[in-house]
């Protein structure tokens, strides 16, 4: 009876149970598990890869779930949020990016469609989830430069340099090693897989680290202020922002490179490349997450971002810092991001989408070449 009764109310547990219930089938005789697999595999060119999909409900959190199709471009294993007939037609942009441009909300919900509806611009959603800036000129290089589009918008995130290190570690391109891997992923066993009552007694009852590998994902600090509710902190990101690590210097080393020579790239034909950068809802919204984490937490996230805009400046690159726009809306009581999710929710990207509509209203010679 338990075992029903945890499947039945399994969307309703709190968040730290559903982490660690993941792995467990709806049934025995199923290998259908209470979250549907991702529809992201592991990959040596990019990272990371999307399967074509059609409809398919996909989620962030438990609390967190969207419809998602995506299609395959000219016969690649890589599927995109976007259709052939839309690569096929005139293209004014395209996007890069990693999960923030792949978007954890419904299609039409998503920044790069509200932009593009907001312009009258035809632009080509190619973000992937889990990817770095190396990923990102890549898929720039292979699935952007023949479509030769006026404006490519590239999506930053803190994360990116250890993507990028993940990248090449997997492809054996560096030598450097991680003083803080991620945890390992435990071997599970029939009842690991079976039984959710089994999977809670060991939460419960033993140690907590055989669990690292899924909690290392939980916001466990909550906060609320008027209609706004987050939940911050996240293990994951400490190690994977932690710009004094020489794995996360590595990969920016390597994300250096792949901006300059997306530059480049670009600027052959004479498009442009507009970088944004997209902060973390603990920097957004520091006031709620700085009390909980304290200001070395909220420092350490800092730090890349602060990087970044310096690389920016010093490199002449056309950069839009998104975190004053973002804590405008966030200081009336906004609230942008999930509570358990770590991405945008509806609001926060149609936030996005008017501010970078905005931007591009102001720079009205990216198209005007084009015969908008």
């Amino acid at each position: 009876m338990a075992e029903i009764l945890l499947r039945l109310v399994f969307f309703s547990l709190p968040p730290r149970v559903q982490l660690v219930l993941d792995e467990v089938h709806q049934t025995p005789f199923t290998d259908n598990k209470l979250l549907p697999d991702p529809i992201w595999q592991s990959d040596t060119e990019y990272l990371t890869i999307t399967r074509p999909v059609h409809d398919y409900t996909a989620f962030g959190t438990a609390e967190v779930r969207f419809k998602v199709s995506t299609e395959t471009l000219w016969g690649s294993r890589v599927a995109f949020r976007t259709r052939q007939d839309l690569v096929d037609r005139y293209v004014d942009g395209v996007a890069v990016g990693d999960s923030f441009t792949f978007c954890f909300t419904e299609e039409d919900q998503c920044w790069v469609q509200r932009l593009g509806q907001l312009t009258n611009r035809n632009l080509i959603n190619l973000g992937i989830v889990s990817t770095g800036s190396v990923s990102h000129e890549r898929v720039l290089a292979h699935f952007g430069m023949p479509l030769k589009p006026p404006l490519v918008i590239w999506q930053w995130f803190g994360n990116d340099a250890n993507e990028d290190y993940g990248l090449a570690s997997l492809r054996g391109e560096t030598t450097v090693t991680s003083p803080n891997p991620p945890p390992p992923i435990p071997k599970l066993n029939w009842w690991d897989e079976n039984s959710a009552v089994y999977v809670l007694l060991k939460l419960y009852l033993g140690s907590e680290s055989q669990f690292d590998a899924s909690l290392q994902f939980l916001d466990a600090h909550y906060a609320r202020k008027g209609n706004i509710r987050l939940a911050f902190g996240r293990p994951y990101l400490w190690n994977a922002f932690d710009m004094a690590l020489p794995n996360n210097l590595d990969g920016w080393a390597r994300g250096q490179q792949a901006f300059l020579e997306a530059r480049d790239m670009v600027k052959s034909y004479g498009g442009t490349l507009v970088i944004i950068l997209m902060p973390t809802k603990e920097q957004v919204y520091r006031d709620l997450s700085e009390p909980l984490l304290g200001q070395e937490k909220l420092s350490l996230l800092d730090r890349p971002y602060q990087m970044m805009l310096d690389f920016c400046q010093q490199q002449g690159l056309t950069c839009v810092d998104l975190l004053p726009i973002l804590q405008t809306y966030a200081a009336a009581g906004e609230q942008l991001y999930y509570t358990t999710d770590m991405h945008l929710n509806a609001r926060g990207n149609e936030v996005l989408a008017q501010a970078l509509a905005a931007w591009l209203d102001a720079h009205p010679e990216i198209f005007a070449t084009q015969g908008s």
